[in-house]
């Protein structure tokens, strides 16, 4: 493993934590190929004796970059770099309900939570349904393909739990909760409506999404309708604003 004497690291932006600004410069270190791809990092210890910094400090860096994707961490082995820059953002057209449904069947979902609940007044109102009604609450994380992908999204998803053995369905789920509303019940998806707002990951959020609490995220509250115009899924989906990018094409008619 490489371990030299190196400069403190370059400085960042004035307010920037110190781990932070070590993670820049091993990020440039490895984007100008003195830590090429295959290549170890020094080891946690000799990082900190490079820049003056605590284990802890050393850490969080090293976090940063597997999070961006640059390097894979394997305990007793060490930091290995799998990148020279960070794989580009998942990015989504929105132009048809083709195109939505076709992102979910380009990423692969982890289901966290399927739970039944009853309406309470405020979520019969999201729901278009009566109060009491039985809807069954599905939470999930989604991510583009690959083992250690970084998560593009988690989603609080809400569909009929009158469908039969919708549940156990739900649970087995690895594709789309419309896709298997389509093909298993033979609803149709007629019509999506879709809002898009910016916010703050909260702390669960973030860990969830591997991200730090408080940064920025795009929420997206979709309504699925079926062809008699009733609602048969709602989901809200949090991505992180680093992750995800919204594209839109819009023709003069």
């Amino acid at each position: 493993m490489a371990s030299s004497k190196a400069a403190p690291a370059k400085a960042g932006p004035a307010r920037a934590p110190h781990y932070q600004r070590v993670a820049d410069e091993l990020i440039q270190r490895i984007a100008t190929g003195r830590y090429p791809v295959g290549a170890f990092l020094p080891t946690e210890m000799e990082l900190c004796r490079q820049f003056s910094i605590s284990r802890h400090t050393v850490r969080e860096s090293l976090r940063r970059l597997r999070d961006a994707g640059l390097v894979s961490r394997r305990r007793r082995v060490g930091t290995e770099v799998v990148a020279r820059t960070p794989p580009a953002r998942y990015r989504q057209p929105t132009n048809s309900i083709a195109d939505l449904l076709q992102y979910a069947e380009e990423t692969r979902i982890a289901v966290l939570e399927a739970r039944r609940v009853h309406c309470s007044v405020p979520l019969a109102e999201l729901l278009e349904c009566g109060v009491g009604d039985a809807w069954l609450r599905v939470k999930s994380v989604r991510a583009s393909p690959g083992g250690d992908a970084l998560p593009v999204c988690m989603t609080t998803a809400y569909v009929d739990a009158r469908l039969p053995d919708i549940e156990p369905r739900v649970r087995r789920l690895t594709g789309p909760l419309s896709a298997l509303l389509e093909r298993e019940y033979g609803l149709r998806i007629a019509r999506i409506e879709q809002s898009i707002q910016a916010v703050r990951l909260g702390k669960r959020q973030a860990a969830l999404l591997r991200a730090d609490e408080g940064s920025p995220a795009l929420r997206a509250i979709r309504r699925y309708y079926d062809e008699g115009g009733a609602l048969v899924e709602l989901s809200n989906a949090v991505h992180p604003a680093d992750r995800f990018t919204y594209v839109t094409s819009l023709i003069r008619g």
